[in-house]
């Protein structure tokens, strides 16, 4: 029995390794560049230890830490769900495993971009060159760098949509209700992915027919969606009294407004004037509205009766059906300034330079006292390592006019806008990528100013939108399935009728025997 036990394990790690070494033949040049990729991620984590802070970073480890205690009360201000994630690194003491994890999200990001773009019949070398923005764009290996929630939220969204997509023509009951519970949980990471289950949606109505089938995989999407997040929603509003996922969503908007604000003839309770910006709008910071102690909104002192929030919303609202021209113009202004050729500070001029490698980590008092509570130590930094990439920084990066000409080719590939493209299988899944990156890119600046943060999702999402909506226009955009499914617009038949199809061949085999 031993022996025959032996010689089975022998027989299966043969065809183990004869596996791998057909799939290193085949993947070689996605090998190389993640070699290359895993390679600059092992530099930027040791050049900078053990993980970059930032004052979001802070409240995410300090809720951490309450719940390690006990105190089960979701934070006001941010959604805690990555503070959810960060209980073990938090027990460990070990920020480094934060970092370390988040860079493998990344490289794993890049594994998906390429299997899914395979998926749907694209070459080797093109699939590859899609995943070079998530490999090698320093936005990307800085952000993963950070104790922040945008790269992990980006992984979330990456899996969901590839996992809708990935039985092409036969889109069964699991894939949506799977999808619903990763775009959930993206959500209760990064509030703004909600938009995104909006494009998963819109996939399913455009996939899968008759309308029964299509009702059915929705219900499936919504009731995985709507589960965690009405928990979620359910806990704070134990916990807070407010059926929502934060208690700042006015201050945040009041920030974005108040760049722009004129109060001269807005109709309003006298008390909400105090909330009028004095300067001149040329002179106005956003950062200083939303967060200085001498804010307006910060020293608001609403009369009895009524709720701080609840006066703050209302003149949020009156601004903007006073001015929504102005309001349209300054999220239009971020919108479009998201693809610029370089990234500087922005419309609003916040700092950028947090999100750029620099020689020297100097990071604030607070963010030292943030290491020292939840490691025990200190920041320290290889110059070398970090010279070179400051050095790298300057001179590589994904420029946004390229990915506003690939967002689109993916809006023209999903619209049909050739007699090609129009019968093309790809331009289903082509609108579900697309869709997913405008639904990413636009939402944060409706509510908040400019952070090329909210830029992350577009080095995952838009490069998977440019090939699919290429090759729909093209003529090599006839799709080839990888492995004999059927079209996307259909949906795999019910079983009974597959239990006809059976009989009705097995009838015919005596005759063609004949």
């Amino acid at each position: 029995m031993t022996m025959r036990l032996s010689r089975r394990h022998r027989l299966a790690m043969q065809e183990v390794a004869i596996w791998v070494r057909r799939m290193s033949r085949r993947h070689w040049l996605l090998l190389v560049v993640l070699g290359l990729a895993a390679a600059l991620r092992v530099m930027v984590l040791l050049a900078y230890q053990p993980a970059l802070i930032f004052p979001d970073s802070e409240r995410y480890l300090q809720y951490a830490q309450n719940f390690i205690n006990g105190h089960w009360s979701p934070d006001w201000l941010r959604t805690s769900g990555y503070s959810l994630l960060l209980i073990p690194a938090v027990l460990l003491h070990n920020l480094t495993v934060v970092a370390a994890g988040q860079h493998l999200l990344g490289l794993a990001t890049a594994v998906l971009i390429y299997a899914v773009l395979l998926r749907f019949g694209t070459s080797r070398w093109i699939a590859v060159l899609a995943t070079l923005p998530v490999l090698f764009d320093p936005l990307q290996l800085i952000i993963e760098e950070y104790v922040l929630t945008d790269a992990s939220a980006t992984f979330l969204l990456v899996v969901a949509l590839v996992v809708l997509v990935w039985k092409r023509g036969e889109i069964g009951k699991v894939a949506p209700a799977v999808t619903g519970l990763l775009l959930a949980a993206a959500t209760l990471i990064r509030e703004p992915d909600l938009v995104v289950a909006l494009a998963a949606a819109g996939y399913l109505a455009a996939a899968v027919r008759p309308w029964r089938q299509f009702a059915i995989r929705a219900g499936l999407l919504l009731a995985g969606f709507a589960l965690p997040v009405l928990g979620y929603l359910g806990w704070y509003q134990v916990a807070n009294g407010q059926f929502s996922f934060v208690s700042y969503n006015s201050e945040f908007l009041y920030g974005r407004i108040a760049q722009f604000a004129d109060c001269a003839g807005v109709p309003m309770p006298d008390y909400e004037r105090a909330l009028c910006p004095r300067q001149p709008p040329a002179q106005r910071y956003p950062s200083f509205y939303m967060w200085a102690p001498q804010s307006p909104q910060v020293a608001f002192e609403p009369p009895p009766g009524v709720s701080k929030e609840g006066a703050i919303g209302n003149f949020d609202r009156q601004i903007i059906e006073h001015q929504p021209l102005a309001y349209l113009k300054a999220v239009a202004n971020d919108t479009i300034y998201s693809f610029s050729p370089v990234r500087r500070n922005g419309p609003e001029n916040y700092p950028v330079t947090y999100l750029q490698f620099q020689p020297g980590y100097q990071p604030d008092w607070q963010a030292i006292e943030a290491l020292r509570t939840y490691t025990g130590g200190g920041a320290h930094t290889q110059p070398a390592l970090a010279s070179f990439l400051t050095g790298y920084g300057r001179h590589v990066w994904t420029p946004g006019p390229l990915l506003a000409a690939g967002l689109a080719l993916g809006a023209a590939g999903m619209a049909g806008l050739s007699r090609r493209a129009r019968r093309s299988q790809l331009r289903v899944p082509c609108l579900l990528f697309t869709l997913a990156a405008v639904a990413t890119v636009v939402p944060p600046f409706l509510v908040a100013t400019f952070d090329w943060r909210y830029e992350l999702p577009q080095l995952s999402l838009i490069p998977i939108a440019a090939v699919l909506g290429a090759r729909a226009l093209s003529a090599g955009g006839q799709d080839q399935p990888a492995s004999g499914d059927e079209p996307c617009t259909r949906t795999r038949p019910p079983r009974r009728e597959r239990g006809r199809s059976r009989r009705r061949q097995a009838e015919r085999q005596p005759a063609l025997h004949a």
